[in-house]
């Protein structure tokens, strides 16, 4: 199971996890709308993947965000739920660049949960053509 650490407001972190636990690979361990406070609760929980949404405060510098979420042991993987306001944020084209980011339209839940399957496929298996076993229907 791939633990998932939110960072949205209250009200979409709860549409978000509904979503998420709907696929039986997937747990929502923690949720906070503030960016510095998801880092502290990364530095201890050490989630899989860490969805951020455009409705998180901005209380911290993106950048320094997805660096130290990248920077744990093992790294989290990150998914941007972006905008069109947001896609991509100037101050995160270098990271987007390096492919450390996986990023999902707002508004496509389905693009969310591909993104989620994408990064537990490769934390499956090295071999990134082949599908791992939990995904077979």
């Amino acid at each position: 199971m791939m633990t998932v650490l939110l960072v949205a407001t209250d009200e979409e972190a709860a549409v978000l996890r509904e979503r998420i636990h709907r696929d039986p690979h997937f747990r929502v361990i923690a949720h906070t709308p503030s960016p510095r406070l998801a880092l502290s609760q990364a530095h201890v929980l050490l989630p899989d993947i860490a969805v951020l949404d455009p409705s998180m405060d901005g209380d911290s510098d993106p950048v320094a965000l997805f660096t130290g979420l990248r920077s744990l042991t093992p790294p989290s993987a990150v998914v941007l739920r972006t905008t069109p306001a947001t896609a991509p944020l100037p101050e995160l084209r270098a990271v987007l660049e390096e492919g450390a980011v996986h990023t999902a339209d707002r508004d496509d839940h389905e693009a969310l949960m591909l993104a989620l399957r994408t990064i537990g496929r490769r934390r499956a298996s090295c071999d990134p053509d082949r599908r791992p076993d939990y995904y077979e229907e």
